[in-house]
Order: C-alpha cells, then sequence, then structure tokens
C-alpha cells in the first residue's frame, strides 16, 4: 500500500487551483521527483480507494538549479508585523497545521504525535476554529481519531474535511459536529474540496469515484459530466487543473515537458477558447482572486511572466532573479517569494520587498526540513505566506496590507 502521506501530499497539489491554502508550493517539494508520471487529479478520489488555494499558480515545474540572490528595492519599513501566538488552553499538543481560507476564518490542528509518516504514534488530536483573524480559537467537537496521516481540507468558512486513515470526517457547522464517512462512499463535501465555485471538477468519469483512469472529464459536484467538455485530451501523464475566478471565467490547464496549454471559457463551459501558446515555455497559470488578472509564469531560468491582455499573452515585469514562489493578488500585481528567504511585489516599476517581513522569512525552525517560503492568495485578496511552522496574513489590497504572524 502506498505511503499515506504522500498520497495525501498529492491530493493536497491536486487542489492548488482552487483558491485553497493548504501550503501548495511546499506539496509540490515534497512531490517533485516521486513519480515521473503524474496526474494530479487521476481522479478525485485516488487518495481515497488507495488507503485536497492560494497559491493561485498551477505549476508544472521542474527541479532547477539554485538561483542568484538579487539586489531587491525596499522601501523604509514603516510597517508593522503583529505577532499572533495561536493556543487553546487546556489541549495538549503544539500547533502542527494552520488553513485560512479568509483574512478573518481559518482552522488550526494541534496534535501531541510523536515520529512522523504512517508511524506516528501517541496522537492526541485537537482542531480549533478562528472567526475574527486568530484573535480567539474555539474548539471544534473533533471526535477521537487514529493514529497516523491525518490531514486538514477546509471546503469553508464552516466545512472542514479531515482525512484520517479510517476514512473522512465533515463538519458543515463550524466544527460543532462531525459525520464520518468511508473512502468508499464519500461525501458532496469531498469533492467540494477540488471543485471550482460554480461546482465543476476533473476526475474519472462517470462519477469521479474511480483513482485512476486513461482519460480526465470535466464533472460536476452535483454528480456526473459536465455538459461540455473543452476540446482537450486530459491524459493520466499531464498535469491538468481547472480554475474559476469570481468573474466566472474557467481556465484549465494541461501541463507536459513541452509546456502548458491554456484552454478558457467566459460561459461555464459552453464554448471553450485555446490560447496562443507562449514562447521560452511558461508552465504556471496565476488567476487573481477577482478573475481579472492571468498571468503565465516560468519560475526556472531564464524566469519570465507574460500577460494576458485579449486573447494574446504579452511580457510583464522582470522577475527577481532568485523567485521560487508567486502568485497573483491582483490589481496588477504579483507577490513573490525568495529562494533565501523574504517576501515582496513585482510591479511594472520593479521589485518592492516587505521589510517587516525580511526577518521572519529568513529564519530557520530546526524543527523544519525545508526552510523555504510558500505563498498564496486567498479567495478575499488576502496575501497567506507559509515559512516552516510560521504564518503570515497580508490583510489589505495592493501593496497597502498589514501583515500578521501566526504560529
Amino acid at each position: 500500500m502506498p505511503d499515506l502521506e504522500d498520497l495525501f501530499v498529492e491530493f493536497e497539489t491536486a487542489a492548488a487551483a482552487t483558491f485553497r491554502p493548504p501550503g501548495v508550493a511546499d506539496a509540490q517539494r515534497r512531490i517533485r521527483g516521486r513519480r515521473r508520471r503524474r496526474g494530479l487529479l487521476a481522479g478525485l478520489l485516488a487518495v481515497v480507494l488507495a488507503g485536497p488555494a492560494s497559491a493561485l499558480a498551477v505549476a508544472h515545474r521542474a527541479d532547477r538549479p539554485e538561483p542568484r540572490p538579487t539586489p531587491s528595492v525596499s522601501p523604509s519599513p514603516t510597517g508593522r508585523l503583529t505577532v499572533r501566538t495561536v493556543t487553546l488552553p487546556g489541549v495538549p499538543g503544539e500547533l502542527a497545521d494552520l488553513r485560512f481560507v479568509s483574512a478573518r476564518a481559518g482552522w488550526a490542528l494541534f496534535d501531541t504525535c510523536v515520529d512522523a509518516g504512517e508511524s506516528r504514534s501517541g496522537c492526541r488530536r485537537t482542531v480549533a476554529r478562528t472567526v475574527d483573524g486568530g484573535v480567539t480559537w474555539q474548539r471544534a467537537g473533533l471526535p477521537a481519531v487514529p493514529d497516523g496521516g491525518f490531514q486538514l481540507l477546509p471546503v469553508d468558512t464552516d466545512t472542514l474535511v479531515v482525512t484520517t486513515r479510517a476514512g473522512y470526517l465533515v463538519t458543515a457547522d463550524g466544527g460543532n459536529s462531525f459525520t464520518s464517512h468511508p473512502y468508499e462512499a464519500p461525501p458532496v463535501a469531498v469533492r467540494r474540496v477540488f471543485a471550482t465555485p460554480s461546482g465543476l471538477y476533473l476526475g474519472c468519469p462517470p462519477d469521479g469515484v474511480r483513482p485512476n483512469c486513461d482519460r480526465q472529464r470535466v464533472l460536476r459536484v452535483s454528480g456526473g459530466l459536465h455538459f461540455h467538455q473543452p476540446p482537450v485530451t486530459l491524459r493520466s501523464d499531464t498535469e491538468n487543473a481547472l480554475v474559476e475566478g469570481a468573474d466566472g471565467r474557467l481556465w484549465l490547464t494541461v501541463g507536459d515537458d513541452n509546456g502548458l496549454t491554456v484552454v478558457t471559457s467566459a460561459d461555464q463551459g459552453t464554448t471553450w477558447q485555446e490560447l496562443p501558446p507562449v514562447p521560452r515555455a511558461a508552465r504556471q497559470l496565476a488567476l487573481a482572486p477577482d478573475g481579472r488578472d492571468v498571468w503565465l509564469v516560468r519560475t526556472t531560468q531564464p524566469n519570465g511572466v507574460w500577460r494576458l491582455a485579449g486573447t494574446r499573452w504579452e511580457p510583464g515585469p522582470a522577475l527577481p532573479d532568485d523567485t521560487d514562489g508567486i502568485a497573483a493578488p491582483g490589481a496588477g500585481l504579483l507577490v513573490v517569494t525568495s529562494a533565501y528567504g523574504g517576501l515582496g511585489f513585482v510591479t511594472g516599476g520593479g521589485y518592492v520587498e516587505v521589510p517587516e517581513l525580511r526577518g521572519p522569512l529568513r529564519t530557520s525552525d530546526p524543527r523544519d526540513s525545508d526552510p523555504r517560503t510558500s505563498v498564496s492568495v486567498l479567495p478575499d485578496g488576502t496575501v497567506l505566506a507559509q515559512h516552516g511552522r510560521s504564518w503570515f496574513l497580508g490583510v489589505g489590497r495592493g501593496m497597502d496590507r498589514s501583515w500578521f504572524q501566526y504560529s
């Protein structure tokens, strides 16, 4: 039986494009190199039968040479970082995971597990929820769960899917109660983890339950195939992802060794249009939550970005040499992380670092095997960064944001 932690990583990576905050860049690093033949969503329940935005980037990334650090242009450090410790009185263990769905709402996991992977033991787990930006946390009514793999997959403020070795635990009332479901009979909430806001997702027909298939299709959360399929073949050996902005436009990407194919629909998949390819093989689609900014990105050297103007891709601003993670918060901006620590915004005028994050994002916790920083954008436009066991929210618009650290 495959290692469940590996499967959960794949499960999480498949949800990268659904505007969830799963720590996608970290998941991609963990899964990169484990298999050559990939289908990011080889059936919605691939992880289910073998036993889960934003990054707003749908990535097709190979291992890269270590970039060279480049000087950055930074404003005077006038911002302030508010540090919030995530605690729950009377609960044993330490903060193990944190998943925000907006600037105000999120879910936290505390556990006492020792060791790692499927050998985790001595696990007493507690889930908590915040609706005030992490000022206070309320304990959820999570039932006892077995040792081993465990994953938080939030859907929204009130709905959370928890994966365990035994199956799914689901709450739809903010954690007051949970229902239990075997992997063989997943509830609708599981499909919603992957689905676009309008209820579409990629999976194996007819119902998305099959773990593998030669060709994926666009399916509906309510059941069955979507009425109009895109004019591309979604093979199991390509990286396929479907995303949707707040404007209702759908964006389907198919990635392979030759680059990225992008197909879009402005009428919920009734008609589809394939966009022209971009030179130098862009590897990521970055979509702002409002759907207005659409970018193609290449973070391997030589890196570059292209912004969609009508139906044409036009070259965008230069990225720093050491760009590692990238996401689109809107307003013509890109938010990027450095392979050496730090976070900033890329504008038409260059790179502007967020100085209040410079120190925290370059500090390593000895418990972290990979101290690099992931970045995503939540559906409300909040920037979310994770660095080891610390999480950072940038609340506001554009580059004018208040920054909060949670650990």
